[in-house]
């Protein structure tokens, strides 16, 4: 590619900010007085897609900087998806092509469907766009909810609702937060857009529970109430009415996202989680095998109905206020009871299970997680289960964003439809 001119400043950085960025070098040609204020420099290629990286050897030669720019045009008309250093190849996206895009737009039209969420925030971010949005949920009483998308680019970028009919469709990957949290943290801590953008998956994140009820108690606690509603629908009073993030969760948000959003629809979607989100992954996938193509948790509390009475986090105290003291009833959103009953009541298997955790995590010593209970009853059972243990990871967002490429790239095996 060729690059001239005769100037030593904007073009020159704009040229070498956007090669670098496709992990191409730059050099610049030494002017008539002998300096060269940009030399040559390189930057370790990432994944490069057919016809990128080939040549990586630069002449400047006497054509203005807008060669680059027809030259960028050409590529993406002909090799690429889309521009970008994570740039999906071209045959890639084309399988993506398959599908129904006309479905949103339809749904839309009719009515059927639900309304468009507020768009709250759009970032643009790794060849992508994150959305930050909120709604009026039904599941939670009529309270506001908010949660995260992130959209890989496909054919272009995009940052409002609705999106086009022509945009491309993705396969989704849910990802369900720990205590404390709400749907911002995986996205701002975990660098998940990046990895998603590599595979072409669309990213959702919900928040941890329902917020703005104002019920006496619900912040009182780190583990129970506001940020930590563990996915469940709660049967206790006054909780009932609006903590039931499991609705949420398998019904009402993929509905949202599958109708105002550019995905392939609910036969290609995978959940994961992390702690709590992690529980409510693994439950979410043993109770409705059909609906996930692949299920990961990373540190989750894989047994709670066993966790230890005064524990911190007090597990079984915040399931009883929103289950009742009867943990026979809790089966349903236990992983490891699920994996005991998954039998008797599904006669297919289950999807792929990846289960990791860090050799150092805190909740682990402290008997909170227990996560070799439910590998040896999946054991037990013939369920097969991927188990990693990391020496040395602690339970933080350190751990998640050491271990979550590992978990997207293994969600995007069973997703490659």
């Amino acid at each position: 590619i060729g690059f001239g001119s005769s100037h030593s400043g904007s073009d020159a950085m704009l040229c070498q900010t956007l090669f670098a960025s496709r992990g191409l070098g730059f050099a610049r040609a030494v002017s008539s007085s002998g300096r060269a204020s940009w030399p040559p420099r390189a930057r370790p290629p990432v994944r490069h897609t057919a016809g990128r990286g080939a040549h990586r050897h630069f002449h400047a030669d006497p054509t203005s900087s807008m060669a680059f720019c027809a030259g960028a045009a050409v590529g993406a008309r002909f090799g690429f998806a889309r521009l970008g250093r994570w740039s999906i190849p071209a045959s890639k996206t084309a399988a993506r092509l398959r599908g129904t895009p006309l479905r949103r737009a339809a749904s839309s039209a009719s009515g059927s469907g639900p309304p468009v969420p507020n768009v709250l925030k759009a970032h643009r971010t790794f060849d992508g766009t994150l959305f930050r949005c909120s709604h009026v949920s039904d599941s939670l009483g009529g309270l506001e909810a908010q949660f995260s998308v992130f959209v890989p680019d496909a054919p272009r970028p995009w940052s409002q609702l609705p999106y086009p009919d022509d945009a491309t469709e993705f396969p989704v990957l849910m990802y369900l937060s720990g205590m404390t949290c709400s749907d911002e943290n995986v996205v701002t801590k975990a660098n998940a857009q990046e990895h998603c953008a590599n595979e072409g998956l669309i990213f959702v994140a919900p928040d941890t529970s329902p917020r703005g009820s104002g019920l006496a108690g619900e912040g009182d606690r780190f583990d129970f109430g506001l940020g930590a509603g563990y996915y469940v629908n709660a049967t206790e009073e006054p909780w009932s009415t609006n903590y039931r993030m499991r609705e949420y969760i398998e019904d009402e948000l993929p509905e949202i996202v599958h109708t105002h959003f550019p995905t392939l629809g609910p036969d290609a979607v995978s959940i994961m989680g992390h702690s709590m989100g992690g529980m409510g992954a693994l439950a979410c996938a043993l109770r409705r095998p059909k609906a996930y193509c692949s299920v990961s948790a990373l540190s989750p509390v894989a047994h709670p109905t066993n966790v230890p009475e005064g524990s911190s986090p007090d597990v079984r105290v915040s399931l009883s206020r929103f289950l009742g003291s009867d943990d026979s009833t809790w089966r349903c959103y236990d992983p490891t009871k699920l994996a005991e009953d998954f039998h008797s009541k599904h006669s297919g298997p289950p999807p792929p299970i990846l289960v990791d955790v860090g050799g150092d995590d805190e909740f682990l010593k402290s008997g909170v997680l227990r996560p070799m209970e439910f590998v040896e009853m999946c054991g037990h059972r013939g369920i097969p289960v991927d188990f990693r243990l990391r020496a040395g990871y602690d339970h933080s967002y350190f751990y998640v964003a050491s271990a979550i490429e590992e978990h997207i790239g293994f969600h995007a095996s069973h997703l490659d439809v």
